[in-house]
């Protein structure tokens, strides 16, 4: 993985400490996980990779969410990069066979940097977008993968994204690696099931980064400005209360004969989008975006579209249906237009820089703590020169405290639905 002779890599005084040190890193090798927060310039640091082996390479194939694909061509653009640049959208690569042949085919022809932009997207190892990922990997001569939360669930993020690099680095398949760096526990429930589930097992885990501490660079910005969170609480309509008292209690019905985990996760789903789109909430969340140049992140585009509505319309708004040439001219009118604009977290949450923005709502929350990490580093970025205030949105439905809790300590909801434990106390 290492490569036998480097050059001197040539240096630029407009280089942070911390690219600097990734940029000597990975230059000796030709694998790395440039694991930088947002807005610390880990783009800068790809292409400047990509231009020191100009001599040995011939293009770039660089995969990102499609949602960032327009934000990332730009940045490119920006630095400079000197070789061919083919970009990708980990949606397309999933959804379309045709590019994905087209785009192994074209794999095949030369010789190239391969980057894994955001790369928790491959986090899931069964998932099509990840083989894929691999089985491209295969045929590149070098690897980088950029994020700036590499770890927004447990060990096996990082698993999948050191096995993306080289499997050479764990060197271990998954079952081994389950039992290496977790435990397994069982347990007999009051039903006389046999529930299994595994925990980290923290003596091996310095283990783990001995492995890992050769090929990834790892930095946090240090932001130097003051950052503040408010918690604003919202009373649910009485069709919202109703709506949630039939979905929670139905599901107590089914949790005393038997109902398993996944019907769990379904209720608290649904549980989530009752209170995420209730009606109240959302005139209630759009009286304190009114007027105000910020940003709202809402879950679902019918929470979206409630705000929308009880702003008159008076705001900007991007989600999924917004086409890519839209969505920039939008983000372009945001650094001017001093009204609310609201994105739905999966278009708004990765690889954008709205520095122009310094307040950011959220007008309701989820399980996903990655997520929100990544949705507030669209503001929490080098060159910002206000400080920060983050608002989020609840409601007095108990799905929203659960989520809450859940977002202080990762994981906290796994672990506790696999306990025994009696939701009919949290909900």
């Amino acid at each position: 993985m290492a490569l036998a002779t480097a050059p001197e890599l040539a240096t630029d005084p407009t280089f942070t400490l911390e690219q600097t040190v990734a940029l000597e890193r990975f230059a000796k090798l030709r694998v790395g996980g440039v694991f930088m927060e947002q807005g610390m310039g880990k783009t800068r640091v790809a292409v400047e990779l990509a231009n020191y082996r100009t001599d040995s390479l011939d293009a770039v194939l660089w995969v990102a969410p499609f949602s960032v694909l327009a934000a990332v061509e730009t940045e490119v653009a920006k630095w400079g990069c000197t070789l061919p640049v083919r970009f990708l959208g980990y949606e397309t690569l999933a959804q379309s066979d045709r590019t994905y042949l087209e785009v192994l085919a074209w794999c095949e022809d030369r010789k190239f940097l391969i980057i894994a932009d955001e790369s928790t997207f491959i986090k899931n190892g069964d998932s099509k977008r990840s083989k894929r990922m691999l089985q491209l990997r295969k045929h590149a001569d070098y690897a980088l993968a950029l994020n700036g939360t590499p770890l927004t669930r447990d060990l096996w993020d990082l698993k999948r994204q050191m096995d993306f690099l080289s499997p050479k680095i764990l060197a271990t398949d998954d079952r081994a690696f389950r039992y290496k760096y977790f435990t397994m526990n069982k347990m007999i429930d009051d039903r006389g099931e046999e529930r299994i589930w595994f925990e980290t097992y923290e003596p091996n885990v310095a283990h783990l980064q001995s492995l890992m501490a050769p090929y990834i660079f790892e930095a946090k910005l240090q932001f130097g400005l003051p950052e503040t969170t408010l918690v604003r609480e919202h009373s649910a309509s009485p069709e919202g209360h109703l709506a949630y008292a039939v979905v929670r209690d139905e599901f107590f019905k089914a949790w005393e004969t038997g109902a398993d985990e996944m019907a769990l996760y379904e209720m608290l789903g649904k549980l989530g989008l009752i209170a995420a789109t209730d009606p109240l909430k959302c005139e209630s969340v759009a009286v304190w975006a009114r007027y105000r140049h910020t940003l709202v992140f809402c879950q679902y585009r019918e929470e979206q579209r409630l705000i929308a509505a009880a702003l008159d319309g008076k705001c900007l708004v991007i989600n999924g249906d917004t086409p890519a040439a839209e969505r920039v001219s939008i983000f372009e009118r945001s650094k001017t237009e001093l009204v609310p604009l609201l994105l739905t977290y999966g278009v708004g949450s990765f690889g954008l820089n709205l520095q122009h923005f310094s307040e950011c709502h959220f007008a309701s929350l989820g399980f996903h703590y990655g997520r929100q990490q990544q949705a507030k580093s669209r503001i929490r970025r080098l060159g910002q020169e206000s400080a920060i205030e983050y608002t989020e949105h609840v409601t007095d439905l108990g799905i929203d405290a659960l989520i809450a809790k859940n977002l202080t300590k990762k994981g906290w909801l796994a672990d506790l639905v696999r306990h025994a434990f009696d939701p009919r106390t949290i909900l």
